[in-house]
């Protein structure tokens, strides 16, 4: 986005009556993920029931289908990680970026509050909030929750790219494939959240605080260090060097 774009579209955002339909259309897509998410994992007794495929699949099935539904709109981030990322990469301006992070942490509230309501108090357990595991330091969790949403953030910009000479029918299958893999990957040592509003929502409603900034660090980290990969050196050297063999 051209420096002048961007700082017209600034200016003019906030009254503009698109941009709040979008950021309703965040927080009713983060309400959905969060509230599979948080039901996803519960047992209600039964042996093998929510355990990491379960909550792997369903996790990329609702991502999936949530990306689909309000990728037109609002872009469908459901994820502070991703809006970040395409802040940094100007894609959507920082107000923008602002009022979808608000829109998201209070989708994931009201999304595991609306489970922790229809659920029995005997079945709730833990309403999926994220730990990290008790023989990790902390540090060690950022650094797990940073590498998976890396992996999450690069094949969001991959399979969206405008400039990819492939087309894909649906661009958001890959981002649930990457979704199931962050989950599948970092469940025995952060819970695999690589989203701080799926995280939060949790954390608010049941009142655990240990270490939530693990979720919130790690991912915005993963977010920026995608951005710098993928836009700023992998993209544009890409299109640089496709200029050149045109001349």
């Amino acid at each position: 986005m051209k420096l002048s774009v961007y700082r017209e579209r600034l200016a003019s955002e906030p009254r503009s009556v698109s941009l709040w339909r979008d950021v309703f259309a965040e927080f009713v897509a983060t309400f959905m993920l969060v509230s599979v998410q948080s039901a996803l994992p519960l047992t209600w007794g039964e042996a093998g029931i929510g355990g990491p495929v379960q909550t792997a699949l369903g996790m990329g099935f609702i991502v999936c289908t949530m990306a689909w539904t309000f990728g037109d709109f609002s872009g469908g981030h459901m994820n502070p990680a991703v809006t970040f990322s395409m802040a940094l990469s100007a894609k959507i301006t920082v107000v923008r970026a602002l009022v979808y992070v608000i829109a998201q942490c209070a989708g994931g509230a009201a999304g595991t509050g609306f489970v922790y309501l229809m659920t029995p108090a005997s079945r709730r357990e833990g309403l999926s909030a994220t730990m990290v595991n008790a023989e990790l330091e902390p540090w060690q969790g950022m650094l797990v929750e940073a590498w998976i949403t890396a992996i999450l953030v690069l094949t969001i910009y991959g399979s969206t790219n405008d400039n990819r000479k492939d087309t894909l029918f649906m661009p958001t299958i890959p981002i649930g494939f990457a979704i199931t893999l962050g989950i599948l990957t970092g469940w025995k040592y952060t819970g695999g959240s690589m989203n701080p509003a799926r995280s939060f929502g949790p954390a608010l409603i049941l009142n655990l605080w240990t270490h939530h900034w693990v979720y919130w660090t790690g991912p915005l980290l993963g977010g920026a260090i995608a951005t710098l990969v993928y836009v700023w050196f992998v993209d544009r050297i890409g299109r640089n060097h496709d200029l050149l063999t045109q001349t």
